[in-house]
């Protein structure tokens, strides 16, 4: 689903940079190699999509598995969650901390 989306996305990025590339004056591609400019399309498109299709798509698995852990934890024992709850702030800072390092 989310790899559909990311080719969407990089689909009408190429074709707003072209139209934005048709724009320019010819002085532009007297300064600009016009072979390059189709390479580095491809490539900051692909970029994105990339970065939408997997790292989007993982950050929303892990929030969604987040919260739901928390539904459940809250309806099969909330007593426990509320403890452990005590302690997400110290959970938060332990990650952020590794994740600085990493």
């Amino acid at each position: 689903m989310m790899a559909i989306f990311a080719e969407r996305v990089a689909f009408r990025v190429k074709k707003d940079y072209f139209r934005a590339c048709l724009d320019k004056d010819a002085n532009f591609y007297d300064q600009n190699n016009p072979n390059e400019m189709s390479s580095r399309i491809a490539k900051e498109a692909s970029g994105m999509q990339r970065g939408i299709g997997e790292k989007f798509g993982n950050i929303f698995m892990s929030f969604s598995s987040f919260i739901l852990g928390y539904v459940f934890a809250f309806y099969f024992g909330w007593i426990m969650t509320l403890i452990l709850l005590a302690g997400l702030p110290v959970m938060l800072l332990v990650g952020a901390g590794m994740g600085i390092v990493a």
